[in-house]
């Protein structure tokens, strides 16, 4: 779903195939990152930045369906709403805490080895995830924040 402002043409997903369509064409572009040559350990390592960046993308151009379609998001908030933030956040830290644990586990397995090329990338992908997950959770924070400050003004002024 598009939409037209003054400013240019914003492309904006508020229905779900259009969202689903966006995650599959991100997942098929992560995946064939894999294909360029980078060299060893240099492929994990796009895949990982190219995920992050599809996801803020992603956060930027994904709609709720209470949510306004022209303005932009204020840059904090991830997703339309509390439940999506916590289950996103949550998934961005298990994936972050496997890493971390593949990156130990990897790097005490082959101690004696010099060719292992997947540390790097496991590190990145760790941190990258670790990151996501602290947005998702702070947006979902912010979120409840702003909905508390609203209830209590409404209550204030007897306005809804």
């Amino acid at each position: 779903m598009t939409n037209e402002t003054s400013g240019g043409r914003n492309v904006r997903l508020r229905q779900w195939y259009g969202k689903l369509a966006y995650v599959v064409v991100a997942a098929i572009l992560v995946y064939l990152a894999t294909a360029i040559p980078l060299g060893a350990g240099g492929g994990g390592i796009l895949r990982s930045v190219l995920a992050f960046v599809l996801v803020l993308l992603g956060a930027r151009i994904f709609r709720g369906v209470e949510e306004e379609v022209a303005p932009a998001r204020p840059w904090w908030r991830m997703t339309a709403g509390v439940p999506s933030g916590i289950l996103l956040g949550a998934v961005c830290t298990v994936v972050a805490l496997f890493s971390v644990v593949g990156y130990v586990g990897l790097t005490v397995a082959t101690l004696p080895h010099k060719d292992v090329t997947d540390l790097p990338a496991l590190l990145v992908t760790a941190v990258l995830s670790a990151v996501l997950a602290y947005l998702y959770f702070g947006s979902s924070r912010r979120l409840v924040v702003a909905r508390r400050e609203r209830a209590i003004e409404q209550a204030r002024t007897g306005r809804p």
